[in-house]
């Protein structure tokens, strides 16, 4: 059996640190397949190259795999790339310490694997889920054998891709080891920030939104975990974590309507006091039953993915709903007092300042002022997105790593920096709108600094609750 050193290269806390959920499940498929893995998780370090250096001399590894949750982040206009900071905090040192094989993996390398590996000068990738590609992996290397055909793996050599070989997915998640955060990461680090706990339902998108990687990620069809192990794995790790903070992490977590709630009926019979949130809601899914359990599991902040106020808009975007559907899941969300971040995406093919007013106009109005109204303006575009294959053609020219580095679309009928100035007055008149690309970065100081106090006197209320209140009294003193 081999040594394997598995790092996590996201360094990134906002609005909190982001606990490594995909790598913990790599790590624990490893161990029971007898290896012996050494978590280097690099999101609180103070000098990654020197953690990074004294991880391979002190462990001596014979694998070492690299996570990279995020290229950039995701912001269409004025996008912050992320590569370049982990090639020189991370990979780097790596190769000038360690002569070993070297695997890199995540969500980032499910996107744009084979750039990323031109991009790092790596030879190893893995695409889409992760636990047994790199088992496989490891045995062949363990007994030196040929690495071509392995589901999953890109290989490159000479400066060339030589193989990229279809994504390697986990067909039955309930055979799957359990997690346990506790056992590689340190826990107590990210409950100063208040960080959830990740929990993941099912993987795979039937879904066919226009920017989204999702069905590139875990595929188009849907593979569920039983509710009940979903609810057995919550209630251990809060046992064991004493995280009660939940997020589920499913692309879309409603979708299937039964399947969520199913997995809400079976956490709800656990009596477990929970404060829960759920990333992308589809408006086409919320119904007062969903509603209601959400309510009795402990649902206290939930993003909603509007993305647009306008029929026409939604329907460039590839969606399954329409206006009526978003402002339908917003009431009930806001009748049954559950926090919602309203997320809108401007710019889409076929935006037009009509349709771009509409939009600020209609969510302004349904939105509660408590609510957060996060607005990404651009839509960043992604290798092997519906979205780039009507990309301008005069455009495309000018993209020479296939869509790695940011690049933002451009509707046709209307410039980004006019969707820009009108948003920005739009910005002005809601104190609870946030422009993605300005407005959500903060000190780390400061999120520790709220966190504490959200947690001694306001534990029920979302981090960014404080953020609208600020706006409101800046707003109220004439300032903005």
């Amino acid at each position: 059996m081999m040594n394997i050193l598995l790092i996590s290269s996201n360094r990134l806390k906002h609005p909190w640190p982001v606990i490594p959920f995909g790598l913990c499940s790599v790590a624990a498929a490893l161990e029971a397949a007898g290896h012996d893995v050494v978590f280097l998780d690099l999101c609180f370090s103070k000098d990654p190259d020197r953690e990074v250096r004294l991880a391979i001399s002190n462990f001596k590894p014979g694998l070492v795999g690299v996570g990279i949750r995020n290229i950039d982040n995701a912001a269409g206009y004025n996008a912050v790339f992320f590569l370049d900071q982990i090639k020189a905090e991370v990979i780097n040192p790596l190769k000038s310490t360690f002569e070993g094989p070297i695997v890199i993996g995540g969500a980032a390398v499910g996107i744009s694997g084979s750039e990323m590996l031109h991009f790092f000068d790596l030879p190893l990738a893995v695409l889409g889920d992760g636990e047994q590609s790199i088992v496989d992996l490891s045995a062949r290397l363990e007994d030196n054998r040929p690495l071509n055909g392995l589901g999953g793996l890109i290989r490159r050599e000479n400066g060339m891709i030589v193989e990229e070989n279809p994504p390697l997915p986990v067909i039955d998640l309930n055979a799957l080891p359990s997690i346990e955060f506790d056992r590689y990461l340190d826990i107590r680090r990210y409950r100063k920030y208040n960080s959830p706990l990740q929990i993941q339902t099912k993987r795979g998108c039937a879904l066919r939104c226009v920017y989204c990687t999702y069905n590139r990620l875990e595929g188009r069809v849907y593979r569920f975990k039983d509710p009940l192990r979903v609810a057995n794995e919550v209630e251990t790790l809060v046992n064991k974590t004493g995280i009660r903070y939940i997020e589920f992490t499913d692309s879309t977590f409603n979708i299937p309507l039964a399947h969520a709630k199913a997995v809400l009926r079976a956490i709800a019979g656990k009596g477990l006091k929970l404060r829960c949130r759920a990333l992308g809601l589809n408006p086409a899914a919320v119904d007062e039953e969903l509603v209601m359990l959400m309510q009795r599991v402990g649902f206290q902040d939930v993003d909603l993915g509007a993305e647009s106020g306008c029929n026409e808009t939604l329907l460039s975007l590839g969606k399954n709903f329409r206006k009526e559907d978003v402002l339908k899941a917003g009431k009930l969300l806001n009748q049954a007092k559950i926090p919602i971040s309203w997320y809108l995406l401007l710019g889409a093919p076929g935006e037009t300042e009509d349709t771009l007013n509409e939009t600020l106009e209609t969510i302004g109005k349904a939105a509660s002022p408590w609510d957060l109204v996060v607005i990404g303006v651009g839509i960043r575009v992604y290798k092997g997105a519906p979205l780039d294959k009507i990309w301008q053609p005069t455009n495309r020219q000018k993209i020479s790593d296939n869509f790695l580095r940011p690049v933002h679309f451009e509707p046709k009928a209307l410039d980004i920096e006019t969707i820009k100035r009108i948003t920005k007055s739009a910005f002005h008149r809601y104190p609870n709108f946030l422009m993605f690309d300005e407005n959500s970065q903060y000190p780390e100081v400061v999120l520790k600094a709220v966190s504490a106090v959200l947690k001694r006197f306001f534990p029920q209320q979302p981090i960014w609750r404080v953020y609208i209140f600020v706006r409101k009294i800046l707003k109220a003193v004439g300032v903005d």
